[in-house]
């Protein structure tokens, strides 16, 4: 994807501002915590965005409901939990035998039905924010395949998304999601691929040491190219404290929320 720059970043942004937002009013913001985290910990990567302090933004809180344990040793020390997952790692493997988490009862169609459920009694949001394996969720959820097929609704539920230390691209365009209440001739749901790109803006926060950037750096095509802003960090999988002073993020989230 060619380099953008901040100001070609707005521009792009601005062409895809919907005139349903009042004059205003604060942007709702979902926020879907990583593998192994809670939202605990979601509200403290936020706080460092400042994005209620310096952006008027509001923040929801959701957190999965399987169990798990501490991703890393950070998060343990940051949270007494429990920690949750959006879906089962192990069962991605079932895939291969037709058994994957995104078919019909799979613990990640579980979770895709259960947030926009969430959504649907809570909302409406302006945008969704996801970090590592919640960013892999909210690019799901933008998708057509999972709004429309799953959801039923007529547009996507989020304006924009901010991904964070994302990751599981390959999963994202290998796995296959079960929609309804389409079904194939056996009275199966139907399964497909998610449609991409999803057609919203996005801004990518990536760590330059992250184990997941190459990853991360892949699933900024899985959105359209003219809506998409990418802001590289130099840390690990993580949103420290210390990017609380990074005043050119700070631009960046503004302009990106203002186009929005």
């Amino acid at each position: 994807m060619a380099a953008m720059t901040c100001s070609d970043q707005e521009q792009a942004v601005a062409g895809f501002v919907s005139d349903e937002r009042l004059p205003h009013r604060r942007l709702r913001l979902l926020c879907l915590h990583g593998h192994g985290s809670n939202s605990e910990i979601t509200q403290m990567q936020v706080a460092y965005l400042q994005l209620a302090k310096k952006h008027a933004v509001k923040c929801d809180f959701l957190s999965a409901t399987i169990e798990v344990g501490a991703n890393d040793r950070t998060i343990a020390m940051l949270s007494k939990g429990p920690y949750y997952s959006w879906f089962n790692w192990s069962a991605v493997f079932g895939e291969i035998f037709g058994m994957g988490p995104g078919l019909d009862g799979g613990s990640l169609h579980t979770s895709l039905c259960r947030v926009l459920q969430h959504v649907a009694e809570h909302g409406p949001y302006d945008g969704v924010y996801g970090f590592s394996q919640g960013a892999l969720m909210a690019t799901l959820l933008s998708s057509e395949t999972v709004w429309r097929g799953i959801g039923q609704l007529d547009r996507c539920p989020f304006r924009f998304a901010v991904l964070a230390c994302a990751g599981g691209d390959l999963f994202l365009r290998t796995m296959r999601i079960a929609t309804a209440p389409l079904k194939d001739a056996k009275g199966v749901p139907a399964a497909s691929r998610a449609q991409l790109p999803v057609r919203i803006p996005s801004l990518h926060l990536i760590g330059a040491r992250d184990w997941y950037r190459r990853s991360s750096l892949r699933l900024v095509s899985a959105y359209i190219e003219e809506g998409a802003v990418v802001y590289e960090h130099p840390y690990g999988h993580e949103l420290p404290i210390a990017l609380a002073r990074d005043k050119a993020l700070q631009d960046v989230l503004s302009r990106f929320l203002n186009g929005v």
